[in-house]
């Protein structure tokens, strides 16, 4: 019983000594990278700013900044609301860089519009049923439906289609569709789109809409986007979209 209390009385010995050069140890790296301090500190003030729901998913996406993996090969996420330019920008990136990357086409139950949009080759259009199978396929890396009461969707597929080709996807979302590609571990580089004024923005959803009451609903929508892009630490790549000349350059 002695040796046992003995031998119990050196463990804890030595558990306190090891526990001291540890706290010894752990005061002096600290003291030698105050940037610790600073980066914990700067998510700490963040935190208690955005006062997040998902205090994980909100670190993730705050920590995404840090991530140290190279930005060769993984995919371009353009992110904005509907008038900032997304497509036009895209466009620009295929004229001049056709070669690299690739435009990811969306899923989509929406019907088709007047014109040339099929040849187009933006959407897959499929019917409700069609796209649900996907879903429980998981075959969407993000999806969700929209204000015009249509679903949209990323399809896993579609992106691993343009890396076999040997180039890089672009994808084009909405900031709850950004934010559900990272919250599904994707790396990407992520850049919000900005119009150059409320006016302007205005003015271009104007051009694309039919009535009234549509027009309200894509303000509104455009203003929340931007809001939630704002309180997002997700997108530190921002672009102001005001010329194609002034886009390019940036």
């Amino acid at each position: 019983m002695e040796s046992n209390m003995n031998f119990d009385n050196e463990v804890l010995a030595y558990l306190s000594t090891r526990k001291v050069e540890l706290m010894e140890q752990h005061d002096e790296y600290i003291s030698e990278h105050n940037e610790i301090r600073e980066v914990l500190n700067d998510f700490l003030s963040s935190v208690l700013l955005h006062k997040p729901d998902d205090v994980f998913v909100f670190a993730k996406e705050y920590f995404h900044s840090f991530n140290p993996t190279p930005l060769k090969n993984k995919p371009l996420i353009l992110v904005g609301p509907s008038g900032v330019g997304k497509r036009t920008l895209i466009d620009l990136v295929l004229q001049e860089y056709g070669d690299i990357f690739d435009r990811k086409k969306s899923y989509t139950t929406r019907q088709i519009r007047e014109g040339n949009e099929k040849a187009q080759g933006n959407y897959y259009f499929i019917g409700q049923e069609a796209f649900q199978h996907k879903v429980a396929q998981k075959d969407f890396i993000e999806h969700r439906e929209l204000s015009d009461g249509c679903w949209y969707g990323t399809s896993i597929t579609e992106l691993d289609r343009i890396k076999a080709s040997g180039k890089i996807p672009i994808i084009e979302v909405d900031v709850e569709g950004a934010i559900e590609i990272n919250r599904q571990a994707l790396e990407g580089n992520f850049l919000f789109i900005y119009p150059p004024s409320f006016e302007e923005l205005r003015h271009r959803i104007g051009n694309r809409i039919e009535t009234e009451q549509e027009f309200k609903i894509r303000i509104r929508e455009a203003i929340r986007q931007i809001e939630m892009a704002n309180n997002s630490v997700l997108f530190t790549n921002r672009l102001v979209n005001d010329t194609i000349e002034d886009a390019k350059d940036q």
